[in-house]
């Protein structure tokens, strides 16, 4: 447990209103040393922890390779969804996912390393955690005899992730009911000197920066809170495993071990001996020579230092501006008061594209005669034609959006693969995340964004209006926006060439067009096929693009109360019904019996189709399943006919 330290409690201020990086000590307690001070349990007065610097000054650098500075392992229960949660909006700014990040392109990889296998099929708690898996691919889901330690973290990064050419220069591994001021550990790893205004700085070797060890090692479970460890250090205990783990105690981190097995040796090497040539080395070789071969340790623990890795004491107000690691925060609203209290700002973890919407003001408000549409489209046509300036340029806003200007307009990510997350049953819970798989490697392929959303539809089960499956047109309406085109794939549909793509397909599509390319570029936004066999569109694969006019028709889709409960077309109906209507045909080109363009069923498949949809009648599981493995043949240069999708 964690203990009061001494001296006596203090309550700190700014040095100064350019200088907040620490704080100092009020006039009633004076400091003994000006740049040191020394953490304290609880203060006399309480107040937030002052804000150490603003990452807002830092250049921007986009990482196009698979090196990284950082590299974070949070590794957690499949069960602990809202906190994996909180982290990722505490620790990154990633609040939802209509914006994703496709590529980790800065100095920070993160993934959670989920122990003790998924939950029990056929369970909400196992839908939920698909559709997490299926809308973030932040989870590294480990097989369930792995038990959790930190050699397990290290195995697995050493050898997964190096398979995958990862590599980085500090690992940091922490447990998911720990908190990290994770902004504060980067900053004094890139300054060079850890706790840099305490009593007790330490300054890395600047010959060997990465053989470190930063953490506590009092031999117990607490070893397991949080640690950093640098890339060289992590060599060296791999090196030596067999021979730390051998005189480890039971219950011992490897890192741990690690500490007290070079504290032996080094014990052994400065003892006194007769034989000893020492006078004959080069202090300066010898120096480096220990510096590459023997980790630094960093303790939180020792006797003689004030720890910054602390444990949650059920107050913020004995987390103080040195305290860099809380542990043992279980609640949820804690580790929000944390993230408040230290002014956590978050690190960013890639530069995501730009909203198409990014440029537009909120509305103003409307008079009860004013057309929406009409001002709406006139909105869009300002946009369009907005744009003098001949200067390329990236800006990046707070939440890590990359905003690339060409020649003074935007250029908005342009499309966006979007599909459902949501499990309705046990039926879809063996594919869904392999389906959805298919489709993200797609887009990260050909530099798309992919979407898979599920809150959409919970909510419309929570409303029981009407079928769960409407969930789409929410989805649809929210995603939209955002990009200039959005390809919707049901969960059943699987991409089966992934060469194709979807600027090929639309210029495809608008030579096939009956009034033309430059018509088509006018006017149509909905581009929806209409297979052999069936007496309407099928809604399963379309092409939309964010208009006014989309957005009009979605909303009359939208309050199409005839539909919400008829089967088995639901909103496929209602698109039919509206997208029939006199003012909309202009806007929709219809695939009228086309089963080859985008929308292919198994039975009508040849080779080259782009998208083939399962929609039987009952479980599309097994259905899906053969797809995807035909999918796998034929990326590995197989070939595939109907036979196989039947």
């Amino acid at each position: 447990m964690y203990e009061p330290m001494t001296p006596p409690p203090v309550v700190q201020e700014p040095v100064d209103e350019h200088d907040t990086t620490f704080d100092r000590p009020p006039a009633d307690h004076p400091p003994k040393d000006e740049t040191a001070v020394a953490p304290s349990t609880h203060a006399d007065s309480h107040k937030p922890v002052s804000q150490p610097f603003d990452e807002a000054k830092d250049d921007i650098i986009i990482n196009n390779s698979n090196h990284y500075t950082y590299l974070l392992v949070v590794t957690s229960d499949a069960a602990s969804m809202e906190r994996r949660r909180l982290i990722r909006e505490k620790y990154f700014g990633l609040r939802n996912n209509l914006l994703p990040c496709m590529k980790f392109n800065t100095d920070i990889f993160y993934k959670f390393w989920i122990h003790g296998g998924a939950p029990k099929p056929d369970t909400p708690l196992r839908r939920q955690y698909e559709a997490e898996k299926m809308e973030w691919n932040d989870l590294a889901e480990l097989p369930v005899a792995t038990h959790l330690s930190q050699a397990n973290v290290i195995n697995w990064v050493e050898t997964k992730l190096a398979a995958e050419d990862i590599t980085y220069d500090y690992l940091i591994i922490q447990d998911i009911n720990t908190f990290v001021r994770l902004e504060s550990v980067k900053h004094e790893l890139d300054s060079g000197v850890i706790g840099g205004n305490t009593e007790s700085p330490f300054t890395i070797n600047s010959d060997a920066p990465t053989n470190i060890v930063w953490g506590t090692f009092r031999g117990d479970e607490r070893d397991n809170d949080a640690v950093v460890v640098g890339a060289r250090a992590i060599k060296l205990a791999l090196e030596h495993r067999q021979e730390i783990e051998a005189a480890s105690e039971k219950g011992e981190t490897l890192l741990t071990g690690m500490y007290k097995y070079f504290q032996a040796l080094d014990a052994a090497a400065t003892a006194p001996s007769s034989s000893s040539n020492a006078d004959d080395k080069d202090p300066e070789a010898e120096a480096l020579e220990r510096g590459l071969k023997v980790p630094e340790f960093i303790r939180e623990d020792g006797p003689d230092v004030s720890p910054r890795f602390i444990r949650w004491e059920n107050n913020v107000e004995s987390v103080h501006t040195e305290d860099i690691v809380v542990s043992q925060v279980y609640q949820g609203a804690e580790f929000i008061d944390l993230a408040r209290w230290t002014h956590l700002n978050p690190v960013r973890v890639c530069y995501r594209s730009a909203s198409r919407s990014a440029s537009q003001l909120p509305l103003e408000p409307l008079d009860d005669d004013e057309d929406v549409e009409q001002l709406l489209k006139e909105q869009h046509d300002e946009d369009a034609e907005d744009g003098d300036s001949d200067d390329d340029m990236v800006n990046v806003d707070d939440d890590g959006v990359q905003d690339t200007k060409i020649n003074g307009k935007h250029d908005p990510s342009t499309f966006a693969v979007v599909t459902s997350s949501f499990i309705y049953d046990a039926c879809m819970e063996p594919s869904a995340t392999r389906a959805a798989q298919n489709k993200r490697d797609y887009a990260l392929k050909h530099g798309y964004s992919f979407v898979a959303r599920s809150a959409e539809f919970a909510q419309e089960a929570a409303r029981g209006q009407r079928k769960t499956v409407w969930g789409k047109v929410d989805v649809i309406e929210k995603v939209l926006p955002k990009y200039e085109w959005l390809f919707w794939l049901d969960m059943d549909a699987v991409i089966m060439n992934q060469d194709r793509r979807l600027e090929d397909l639309l210029e495809d599509v608008k030579q096939r067009y009956p009034y033309g390319a430059a018509t088509f570029d006018e006017r149509v936004d909905l581009v929806i096929a209409r297979p052999h066999r069936d007496p309407m569109i099928n809604a399963g694969v379309f092409l939309i693009r964010n208009t006014p006019w989309a957005m009009q028709f979605l909303r009359e889709v939208q309050r199409t109360t005839s539909w919400f409960q008829k089967g088995s077309s639901y909103e496929q109906g209602a698109m039919w019904d509206i997208m029939r209507k006199s003012e909309h045909e202009a806007n929709v080109f219809l695939l009228d019996r086309d089963d080859h363009t985008f929308n292919t069923f198994p039975s009508y498949y040849k080779s080259g189709d782009f998208v083939v949809h399962f929609a039987p009648d009952k479980c599309p599981n097994d259905a899906t399943v053969k797809g995807l493995n035909a999918a796998d043949k034929i990326l590995a240069g197989e070939t595939v006919t109907k036979t196989d999708l039947e």
